[in-house]
């Protein structure tokens, strides 16, 4: 019986630590966006500043800006 949690308990921290992987936490993808925002006001819509929140939230560093104005943002493999 206490093998059998021992392993369950494993297998819930491996399935944790896959989904918690690659995004940033909501502050940190805000403070991210901010600075972005910064930079291009002139492009910076409230959409384009949620959108890049959420691409940074599920992504992290793997989120790319596009050249386009209001600017879209995007996951890249």
């Amino acid at each position: 019986m206490a093998r059998r949690l021992g392993i369950g308990s494993a297998l819930l921290s491996l399935v944790a630590l896959a989904a918690g992987c690659g995004g940033l936490s909501t502050e940190e993808a805000q403070e991210r966006c901010d600075r972005l925002r910064n930079t291009v006001p002139v492009c910076s819509t409230d959409e384009s500043h949620a959108a890049c929140v959420s691409c940074h939230e599920e992504c992290g560093d793997d989120c790319e800006a596009s050249t386009a104005c209001p600017q879209t943002f995007a996951c890249v493999d």
